[in-house]
């Protein structure tokens, strides 16, 4: 996320940034090792069930009030630390009167959804799974590979 250009009047006012919680839920049928918003967080995310979303919250991405919307952010992840995956996801709001939270949601269909919330995020779905670090107990699959860039970790 690029700062916003603030003119001389306000300069300081518009350039003080806020830090948010990173936090994400997985709705998808494995877990996520780990995963960040434009280089921040690291935490790992089992899959979400129908009194979880599947992973906390990690400190902190620096985000600037006023920054114009839709803003593109860049969402990393793995699932084995061996092979990363990449995308460039919009946030387009609302943004809170006082944002602590940026949420990142990865669907089923490999959508993936970042918001800012005031407080603590809530689930988009409630669903069952085999554990925490697979949905069923077999047959799981994930579209990673085909909706991002994917590597191996080390290039």
């Amino acid at each position: 996320m690029e700062t916003p250009d603030a003119g001389a009047e306000g300069k300081n006012k518009e350039l003080e940034s806020v830090a948010l919680t990173v936090s994400g839920y997985n709705y998808t049928d494995l877990h996520i090792e780990s995963f960040s918003v434009d280089g921040a967080g690291g935490a790992n995310i089992f899959v979400s069930s129908p009194d979880s979303g599947g992973g906390g919250g990690v400190c902190c991405l620096r985000w600037y009030p006023g920054v114009p919307l839709p803003v593109s952010v860049k969402v990393e992840w793995t699932r084995d630390l061996k092979r990363w995956c990449e995308k460039e996801v919009m946030v387009s709001g609302p943004v809170p009167d006082q944002p602590r939270y940026i949420v990142v949601h990865f669907f089923q269909d490999g959508r993936i959804e970042v918001e800012l919330t005031e407080g603590f995020p809530e689930s988009k779905l409630q669903l069952d799974r085999f554990s925490p670090v697979a949905r069923k107990a077999s047959g799981n699959s994930v579209l990673d590979e085909k909706i991002a860039r994917c590597h191996d970790a080390f290039r």
